[in-house]
């Protein structure tokens, strides 16, 4: 059933690339701060839509528990210069924006410490319950909440033979110095919750199918503890196939399978810079493009 998902969403024509850039505040956010910034974010072109916020240009913007701004990349061709250094600008321009009306200044580092203990920004049930999984498995999750930034980089699944592939290489490229986490993100991420985040599918050897693939992912995820009611999935009273692939959006191993898109996420690269992440982009087309 997960493959036929995957199927039924794998778009036709030329590979496609995508990017989530997260920034974290210099100081920490409360409730209040984020309202402030809701209200402001429409006059920056960008509206409410459906639980997030879009602009004209197709960017959407979401919001981490401990108030890190991201931003969605619309898809984009590896070749397409233009319409990547668009996307940084209007980045750019947003954050500069708040800074300017706000006094809220958003900074493109991958850690910045002691923000465990800071206040919960968002409180849907989804976050509410995952604050309290990770005040009990394992010691720093609170810290990766709140306290950390990252850049996902996405690429298109045309079709489900080259899932295997490309999960395995976007594997390779996450323990690299280029694209892995810095030491401070890692022994974050380490002692989180061994059940829904880590190494774990990257470190198997018999990914080589789409099926084999499929499998390890689902087992993985059926192990992983359900947040609503603190059991393994597999154990859960009431299991839909529904229920199963939201499931799914609250795993974050270092390399996982976004079923929107549908793409091969990979989750490694701490923020950087605007004027460094071009760089990383085109190296990582240039890599993924020979898969």
């Amino acid at each position: 059933m997960f493959l036929e998902v995957l199927r039924q969403r794998a778009p036709d024509g030329p590979r496609s690339y995508g990017f989530e850039y997260e920034f974290i505040s210099r100081t920490p956010l409360t409730l209040d701060h984020m309202e402030e910034i809701y209200g402001f974010l429409p006059s920056c072109g960008f509206d409410p839509d459906e639980g997030s916020l879009v602009s004209p240009s197709g960017m959407y913007i979401t919001f981490e528990p401990g108030g890190q701004i991201e931003y969605h990349s619309t898809p984009m061709f590896g070749w397409d210069k233009g319409t990547f250094r668009s996307a940084l600008s209007e980045i750019k321009n947003t954050n500069a924006a708040i800074l300017k009306a706000l006094g809220i200044e958003y900074l493109s580092v991958g850690y910045i410490p002691d923000r465990g203990d800071a206040p919960l920004c968002l409180t849907s049930e989804r976050y509410r319950n995952l604050h309290e999984r990770l005040t009990r498995a394992g010691t720093r999750g609170r810290e990766m909440m709140k306290g950390t930034a990252s850049i996902h980089l996405h690429v298109v699944i045309r079709n489900v033979q080259e899932m295997s592939p490309l999960f395995r290489k976007l594997c390779e490229l996450s323990v690299t110095e280029e694209f892995g986490m810095s030491r401070d993100r890692r022994e974050i991420w380490d002692n989180t919750d061994p059940t829904r985040c880590g190494q774990t599918l990257c470190s198997q050897k018999n990914l080589g199918s789409a099926e084999a693939l499929a499998k390890g992912l689902v087992c993985f995820a059926l192990d992983a503890v359900d947040l609503r009611e603190g059991v393994p999935f597999r154990k859960k009273g009431e299991i839909t196939f529904d229920k199963f692939l939201y499931h799914m959006t609250t795993l974050f191993t270092d390399v996982r399978i976004n079923c929107k898109g549908p793409t091969v996420e990979m989750r490694t690269l701490d923020s950087i810079p605007a004027a460094h992440f071009e760089e990383k982009w085109r190296k990582f087309i240039s890599i993924v493009e020979e898969v």
